[in-house]
């Protein structure tokens, strides 16, 4: 009985450790390929535009010009705010009295000039928490929950660089301080 329940909470602990590291690497890349939507703007119709002025014939020749196109180029990000690539994630690294729990980040492309980096708090031992490791964000306006992905041994988040020096999730702006909880791990 000793060995079928260790081998069950074997198999359950490489189970959601497997989905933890998959979450780790594939999620924020999988944050990319959202759809957007238009703006409010912009109205796509199906009727055809009609018009009853016709152009007239005309038997002039077709005029040739030396003249040559230049390309017309528009920049499709936005300037980089000054602070925006001057956030430090260790001021804000949250505080981890249990040596078995781990706080590590990893840098991702920039946002329209703005630095990303992806977060991660995790077990380093066989525990399960219940509820899952959450990922908090401290603010002026209070305690936000800014997990991305949040599993029994561990929760990411990707944070993004403000124009005030302070990272951002998801309209939580101004992070001050992160959090992460470890409740009930057995």
């Amino acid at each position: 009985m000793i060995v079928q329940s260790w081998g069950l909470k074997i198999k359950r602990n490489l189970f959601a450790n497997l989905i933890f590291i998959f979450s780790m690497f594939f999620v924020p890349e999988l944050e990319a390929c959202l759809a957007t939507t238009p703006p409010e703007e912009v109205y796509i119709t199906s009727t055809q535009a009609t018009s009853t002025e016709a152009i007239p014939p005309t038997d002039e020749p077709v005029k040739e010009t030396t003249e040559t196109a230049t390309d017309a180029t528009t920049q499709a990000t936005t300037e980089a705010g000054p602070g925006c690539g001057m956030c430090d994630i260790d001021a804000i690294a949250p505080d981890l009295p249990d040596p078995l729990t781990s706080f590590d980040t990893l840098p991702r492309d920039p946002v329209d000039g703005c630095q990303q980096i992806f977060v991660q708090c995790g077990r380093d031992d066989a525990l399960f928490c219940e509820p899952p490791v959450t990922v908090y964000a401290v603010n002026a306006d209070g305690t936000h929950d800014v997990s991305e992905f949040s599993a029994q041994t561990g929760a990411t988040s990707t944070l993004l660089c403000g124009d005030d020096g302070l990272y951002s999730f998801n309209g939580v702006m101004g992070i001050t301080q992160l959090i992460c909880t470890y409740n009930k791990c057995e």
